[in-house]
């Protein structure tokens, strides 16, 4: 049984329970796992960086119920972590009769327990596509993309990134012929995942290098297209069919649905399409949106949509990514 535990000397006594921390819930439903120390009538809460929903966690046993969410790796870790505060615990009393609560969670915190920056931001990553939050899912990956190529290694401790570090990154960015708006695109997930970490106790508020660097931005210019460009994009003489065709299709399909993203031209569906309007959900913030269809955005859809259930994506842009299409490349499904 991993709900209780009673350490005790003749001056001392620690009660160790792992929890399922339900006075904290993530945007999904799930609530963090977390050891739970209390020692003269103070209690410390440790994160051990796993989330489950109430149903999939056993108090009576404190382990995971079987058919949870990652079950067999969740239930490991507890185990696994379940013996290292044991034996600290151990550890501690053998060496004194009395002692502080924060003696229990440093030395659990040490180094050779804690996280990396790099598998952390993983964990954060993995959370948004489990979550269908595909667009903050995808600026993530590029963020760390970007971060990787830098710093020249895949795994990076948040003690690496500071001041220093990212004042040469933004460098680095810029040197490259890039923006300095476009680099604070990366940093904000950065930024994101740093609070996230001090909030979930990953890590000290003393790691935070946002504290001293700041984002800045310069003005940018518009870049709106002038009627008469619009115009002269739509009467081009084009191929039918052809890939420059498609491309311009799909431009003008964003451009008539005031803007439709990349991400959700490429899940739309033929169900999205009904009373002469398209009802979707941005992937990337979940806003519900309806477009009233006008003739040149029926026009599209026409063509696009022959032959087609209604469960079948109607831009076959998911397909050409599949095959490794260049940006370029339009594949027919």
């Amino acid at each position: 049984m991993f709900t209780l535990c009673l350490h005790q000397t003749n001056f001392t006594m620690a009660r160790i329970k792992i929890i399922l921390y339900k006075s904290k819930t993530y945007s999904d439903g799930r609530h963090p796992l977390m050891i739970q120390i209390t020692h003269k009538r103070i209690t410390k809460r440790i994160s051990l960086n796993r989330q489950l929903f109430a149903d999939e966690w056993d108090e009576e046993s404190g382990l995971p119920t079987k058919g949870a969410t990652h079950y067999q790796s969740i239930t490991s870790k507890v185990i696994e972590k379940r013996a290292t505060i044991d034996r600290i615990l151990t550890e501690i009393e053998r060496e004194k009769a009395d002692y502080h609560i924060d003696e229990i969670v440093n030395k659990f915190k040490s180094p050779s327990v804690q996280i990396s920056f790099t598998e952390y931001f993983k964990e954060i990553h993995d959370r948004l596509l489990k979550t269908k939050k595909y667009g903050n899912a995808e600026a993530y990956q590029s963020a760390l993309n970007s971060l990787v190529r830098f710093a020249g290694k895949e795994n990076i401790l948040f003690s690496e990134i500071d001041y220093k570090f990212l004042v040469k990154w933004r460098e680095f960015h810029v040197g490259n012929g890039n923006s300095v708006n476009g680099h604070n695109v990366y940093l904000k997930p950065i930024r994101a995942v740093f609070n996230r970490a001090i909030s979930e106790e990953i890590i000290s508020a003393n790691n935070y290098p946002f504290k001293t660097y700041k984002l800045s931005s310069k003005p940018t210019k518009k870049r709106a297209l002038a009627k008469e460009d619009m115009q002269k994009i739509v009467d081009l003489d084009l191929i039918e069919d052809s890939d420059l065709w498609h491309t311009r299709n799909l431009f003008l399909f964003s451009f008539f649905t005031i803007g439709m993203s990349w991400v959700d031209l490429a899940y739309l569906k033929l169900s999205n399409v009904k009373g002469g309007r398209i009802d979707y959900a941005r992937k990337k913030t979940g806003k519900d949106y309806s477009i009233q269809i006008n003739e040149k955005i029926d026009s599209i859809l026409k063509y696009y949509s022959k032959g087609k259930k209604q469960s079948e994506f109607i831009f076959p842009i998911l397909f050409a990514l599949l095959l490794n299409c260049d940006n370029n490349c339009y594949v027919n499904n």
